[in-house]
């Protein structure tokens, strides 16, 4: 799952290298972080914008704050705060913006605009590919009825992430969120994904789990079975971590399904 910054797309730390913010922005960012993992999103977006507003970030600081500011905000509900805060963290155009096009492109799927999504995660996908935003395009693009079959397809990212080794040596499809990649592939049966789901670092577990959920949800959604997905995205609502991307995605999805 991706924190903010999920990697564990949802919120991973605001590690902002020195050089990039005087201490005192950095340490509201952490801050804002550490709140929005518990749940405590009016103080995260307080911290968040309290960073912004500061100066002291470099432009990529002030991108980053932007765009977990914008998921921040979509948790909460300000749906129409979030899209302008990802607007500004893509029109910053640094270094940032493979990060920055994905979560824009991510928060339009959810929002039921996948043509959208699916262009701005093609973008990301054409600056840096990692697992999740490789996921969120291929979504995107079933959901909207777009082809997958160019250079940023599932299949060439996925071949981008198999030879990514990991610290033992591990192949990338090999470690999570591999294994969503490979259901979607077709090289996985879905109980086969769930079961992947429950192998691994306990640690990570409710994470692995909201994961499978939360992406089968989006499966279902894609071959027109609202029926089947909103369980899954009910579960993911409840059970995914505070800061995490699926939550807010689970949510905005169920607003739609009403």
């Amino acid at each position: 799952m991706p924190a903010f910054g999920r990697v564990f797309l949802a919120l991973a730390l605001l590690l902002l290298p020195a050089e990039l913010a005087r201490a005192t922005a950095i340490e509201d960012a952490n801050a804002a972080v550490v709140a929005a993992r518990s749940g405590k999103y009016d103080e995260a977006i307080e911290l968040f914008t309290r960073a912004i507003n500061s100066d002291e970030l470099s432009l990529t600081g002030r991108a980053q704050a932007y765009a977990y500011r914008g998921i921040a905000k979509a948790t909460s509900g300000d749906y129409e705060g979030a899209q302008q805060d990802l607007n500004f963290a893509v029109a910053l155009d640094s270094d940032y913006n493979a990060d920055a096009y994905a979560y824009r492109g991510y928060f339009a799927l959810v929002q039921g605009d996948a043509a959208k999504g699916a262009a701005d995660l093609a973008k990301s996908a054409g600056l840096k590919i990692w697992a999740y935003n490789a996921i969120w395009l291929h979504l995107a693009r079933l959901r909207a009825g777009v082809s997958d079959n160019d250079v940023v397809s599932l299949k060439n990212n996925a071949a981008t992430i198999e030879v990514a080794r990991g610290a033992d040596g591990s192949p990338g499809l090999s470690r999570w969120p591999g294994p969503v990649i490979k259901f979607l592939l077709g090289q996985m049966k879905p109980e086969e994904m769930t079961a992947a789901a429950e192998q691994g670092d306990p640690q990570r577990l409710a994470e692995r789990v909201c994961d499978a959920d939360f992406y089968l949800a989006q499966y279902r959604v894609a071959h027109n079975d609202s029926a089947a997905a909103k369980p899954l995205f009910e579960r993911a609502a409840e059970k995914c971590p505070f800061a995490s991307f699926e939550r807010m995605g689970a949510t905005a999805e169920l607003m739609r399904l009403k």
